[in-house]
């Protein structure tokens, strides 16, 4: 257990190595600080955050930088957050609204707006849906013999698919077809509409009904993550060395994004969850932190995450990964209504 001082110490380390980059000296702290000590105590105290495991050398050199537990505690016991401004909030807020298009529109916009918020890796991932619902369907007439089935979703969602037709229809028909079916089917999930093919939907308008039911499967099981900011994240002084650049390029587009964003153990929408470094599992992640933050509900959640070097500022970060989600909820929620 370290002591008062010796966690004080610790945060300026932090606090220090996340704004310059460099090593962290004992003369540098007292300069930087203006403490009342010596460097000669502050070396002290330093030699001993390191023996502890808090600080480390990153090469021979005066200078410390935090440990993965270094960085662990100062986030559990030590920052404070920078929480959203007002003005940010009206920035962020005005533009989201401004979105005229569906969901997936407004995944990609949080992204971007996310990562020029932190500077760093955004990620969000589309809500994944335990019941999707049909809200309407249409057939498009492509040729005598071929429609275009488009389906939308109760949650703003859009999926369609070419099909061939029985017997050709004309448009006029086609509508008649459509009409019939929702009244039928609308609020229906896949499998209460796969439930009707048999009793309640006319023989000439089954095949269209269980493409339907198909499209609606679809969209329940789809999985799509939106990432924007490698740039942001590559212009960090980590990655100035060219070979380092390429090899952070390679683990991110390599790791598995979306297995790491599920819920883990008993985590809930609107929970945060900060994984540092070593607590990766993927040892090519383990130069990276990772900020994830649970928007939805218990129907429909997705993850908001921020991805950068273990030299984050994190006190930045967290509370705007939250901030973000909970956007995001209520963006879902409105999408749904």
């Amino acid at each position: 257990m370290i002591t008062d001082r010796q966690a004080s110490i610790l945060g300026m380390v932090v606090d220090e190595y996340v704004q310059t980059a460099e090593p962290v000296s004992s003369k540098a702290l007292v300069y930087r600080r203006r403490l009342d000590v010596s460097s000669a105590t502050i070396r002290n105290e330093l030699a001993r955050l390191e023996r502890e495991g808090y600080i480390t050398h990153p090469y021979t050199s005066a200078g410390r930088i935090p440990s993965d537990l270094g960085y662990r505690f100062y986030v559990e016991a030590l920052m404070a957050e920078d929480q959203v401004g007002l003005d940010e909030r009206r920035t962020v807020e005005h533009q989201l609204h401004q979105v005229a298009g569906g969901l997936d529109e407004w995944l990609s916009l949080t992204a971007t707006i996310l990562s020029s918020l932190v500077g760093n890796v955004a990620v969000v991932t589309r809500p994944r849906m335990e019941s999707v619902k049909l809200r309407n369907a249409q057939l498009v007439e492509l040729t005598r013999e071929t429609g275009l089935l488009v389906t939308v979703m109760d949650d703003g969602r859009v999926r369609q698919r070419i099909m061939a037709l029985a017997e050709p229809a004309t448009q006029d028909t086609l509508n008649e077809r459509t009409q019939r079916l929702n009244a039928q089917l609308s609020g229906l999930d896949a499998a209460e509409i796969r439930s009707r093919l048999d009793s309640e939907v006319a023989s000439g308008d089954v095949a269209t009904a269980r493409a339907i039911a198909d499209l609606v499967e679809e969209q329940r099981i789809a999985e799509e993550t939106f990432v924007e900011g490698m740039n942001s994240a590559l212009r960090q002084p980590e990655f100035a060395d060219v070979d380092r650049m390429l090899e952070a390029v390679t683990q991110l587009q390599a790791y598995r994004l979306r297995s790491v964003l599920e819920p883990a153990g008993d985590e809930s929408v609107g929970s945060t969850r900060v994984l540092i470094g070593s607590e990766n599992a993927e040892a090519g992640m383990q130069d990276w932190s990772i900020v994830i933050a649970r928007y939805g509900d218990n129907d429909a959640a997705g993850a908001v995450a921020v991805i950068g070097p273990t030299r984050m500022a994190y006190h930045r970060t967290i509370p705007r990964v939250r901030y973000v989600a909970s956007l995001m909820s209520a963006l879902l929620q409105e999408v749904r209504q």
